[in-house]
């Protein structure tokens, strides 16, 4: 079990969290979701040292460190990193990571290096040279898929600007106009998705990737470039895309406000879609109560799955398996100025109901207190 402890960071007071497979945070603007995401995607990206880890710090533009600032991040009570007084402790363990970082990058030069002989080389040593390069290439392939495990990969909220930003990505530099780093990074990434995955299906739509160019098609001839279609389309491409892209390639996945700009149905079939692309650990920072009901719809069908084989069999047809989450690997919390509640019932599993009924209840009390103005009244 990992967790994570924050005292003092910035907005974030006391924070004390259970890391699962799957992970929940939801609360109200300004309640320092987004400064725990950036955080989470920091301390378990193990592919750092401690000067790289401060670094990321400004990248991410959460430097909120002070003399009171505590940040832990254990597994089974072995601490693993630990940030004070702006000094970072590595555990052992961590470090080994970061020598496996080391490695693969002394092995890529050494395979860089041997390319650039190849060329020029008479016949024999050529046969020589590409045989050892073969040798090399597949200790490359088989660290670098350990490597890109402990990467951990940030979405964020931003990617709604993707469809613009992409377009016109060389003017933005070029008029030296400042943009997030965070945003930036993952243009990269998405750029990298749209290369591998040319083609996806999503919400009742096709993306297609041609010569530069995203389009998505409403059926099979018509069809808008992505920058006109709806701005629910243009939110949810650039999660769907790299959601794929970084699925069995990253052990922690943390996504900012998946529901943005989505009709309630879609942001259903979002949070199915990320569950069953998930391998690892995915973390969803939400303000939506209808995130909160999906995942206990997926997490009450695995209970409910697990009672007995015609069960298991009937309920698989309505939610599949692999949208199905095991209660004992989720965690959810809410975040309310800095400090983090659980709110996974102990004897369920699943997320309280009155977290879910909170946004709800809010509503009912105001349009109660109105009609009972409007009784009062309606006679005068």
């Amino acid at each position: 079990m990992f967790t994570l402890t924050v005292k003092n960071f910035g907005v974030l007071k006391d924070i004390n969290i259970e890391i699962n497979k799957t992970n929940l945070f939801i609360g109200e603007n300004g309640s320092g979701k987004s400064v725990l995401a950036k955080l989470i995607t920091i301390v378990t990206d193990g592919l750092s040292n401690e000067k790289e880890i401060l670094k990321r710090f400004t990248t991410y533009e959460i430097e909120f460190m002070n003399k009171d600032t505590l940040i832990e991040y254990s597994e089974n009570n072995n601490l693993l990193l630990k940030i004070n007084n702006n000094k970072v402790f590595l555990s052992d363990i961590s470090k080994g990571i970061v020598d496996a970082h080391n490695e693969f990058s002394l092995i890529k030069n050494d395979y860089e290096e041997l390319m650039d002989k190849i060329n020029g080389l008479d016949i024999d040593s050529e046969k020589i040279a590409k045989k050892n390069h073969k040798k090399i290439g597949k200790k490359i392939i088989k660290i670098e898929k350990n490597y890109l495990l402990f990467q951990s990969k940030y979405i964020p909220a931003e990617r709604n600007l993707i469809s613009l930003f992409n377009q016109s990505l060389s003017n933005f530099i070029t008029s030296n106009i400042p943009l997030p780093k965070t945003l930036l990074e993952f243009s990269s990434q998405y750029n990298n998705a749209r290369n591998e995955i040319q083609e996806l299906d999503l919400l009742g739509v096709k993306f297609k990737s041609k010569n530069g160019q995203d389009n998505i098609y409403y059926n099979e001839n018509g069809f808008l470039p992505l920058e006109n279609s709806s701005s629910g389309i243009q939110t949810a491409l650039p999660l769907y895309l790299t959601m794929k892209y970084f699925s069995f390639k990253h052990r922690n996945i943390i996504i900012e406000e998946p529901e943005q700009n989505l009709y309630p149905k879609a942001q259903v079939d979002t949070i199915k879609y990320i569950i069953e692309n998930s391998s690892e650990n995915v973390y969803l920072m939400t303000h939506s109560p209808y995130v909160l009901s999906t995942l206990n719809i997926l997490l009450f069908a695995y209970k409910a799955s697990n009672k007995n084989d015609i069960l298991k069999e009937k309920i698989s047809k309505i939610i599949p398996e692999s949208q199905q989450i095991n209660p004992d690997e989720f965690s959810a919390y809410f975040i309310k100025n800095g400090v983090s509640e659980s709110i996974k019932g102990k004897s369920t599993g699943l997320i309280s109901e009155n977290a879910i009924d909170n946004v709800g209840d809010i509503i009912d009390d105001e349009f109660s207190e109105l009609m009972e103005i409007y009784r009062e009244f309606k006679n005068d």
